[in-house]
């Protein structure tokens, strides 16, 4: 289908979305069925002057690419919940902004405690781009969004954002400091990590512990460790 044809489901649940509350558009996308955030972007771009555009947004919360000021006093206007509060918020708060669909349970809800999403601030988005892309898109995720300084990844309804954004502090990442030190993802099967394994520098990822792998977590563990260029470190689980 083309996106002519995903146009008017589109327009008229964007039409339905109260004031005050925000949809991303992957939210629009798992709802519907059939079409994916890219689409849902490329309608609101093409069509959505008539319906409340700014009530559509980005997976972590920001406003429609270039329309931030414009979308933001919108939800000043109409007391949209935004981090940091109304006047020094530049994002919404999707935990209470989050349009419910009139009380039916929302699609992109996981069962209570597990995590809903991961973000991760990087300091070269170009580069963490293609590395996390190439990763995220080996396992499975999907790209739900793109804002030009991050990307938001999705499977299911999990979501992993890679941002460098205006916030970010200067600095390289350290895995040894107090904090994070690295992502475990469930990777499939023994044959698939070593896949991933073999040809992850073509994604800018190099292999950790060479010479204890694959079971460097230990002999009872079959794993990759990869690290990134800029120093992130992620574990590729065998089931």
């Amino acid at each position: 289908m083309s996106v002519e044809d995903h146009a008017a489901r589109v327009l008229d649940l964007v039409a339905r979305i109260p004031e005050g509350r925000v949809l991303a558009y992957g939210d629009i996308a798992k709802r519907l069925g059939g079409l994916g955030p890219r689409t849902v972007g490329t309608v609101m771009s093409r069509y959505g002057s008539d319906v409340p555009w700014w009530r559509v947004i980005r997976a972590d919360g920001r406003p429609p690419q270039c329309h931030e000021d414009e979308a933001r006093e919108h939800w000043r206007a109409e007391g949209t919940p935004m981090v940091r509060g109304l006047l020094e918020g530049g994002r919404a708060d999707l935990a209470l902004a989050r349009w419910d669909f009139d009380g039916e349970p929302a699609l992109t809800s996981g069962p209570r405690g597990s995590l809903h999403h991961v973000e991760i601030w990087v300091s070269d988005i170009t580069a963490a781009a293609r590395e996390w892309g190439w990763l995220l898109d080996r396992l499975g995720f999907r790209l739900g969004d793109d804002w030009g300084h991050g990307q938001a990844w999705e499977l299911g309804s999990l979501y992993i954002v890679v941002e460098s954004g205006p916030d970010v502090v200067a600095g390289a990442h350290e895995r040894k400091r107090a904090g994070v030190n690295h992502l475990a993802f469930h990777a499939g099967s023994r044959a698939e990590v070593d896949a991933v394994a073999t040809d992850c520098e073509q994604g800018g990822w190099s292999l950790m512990f060479a010479d204890r792998h694959p079971h460097a977590g230990g002999p009872d563990q079959y794993a990759a460790y990869l690290e990134s260029g800029e120093g992130f470190e992620v574990e590729l689980v065998a089931d």
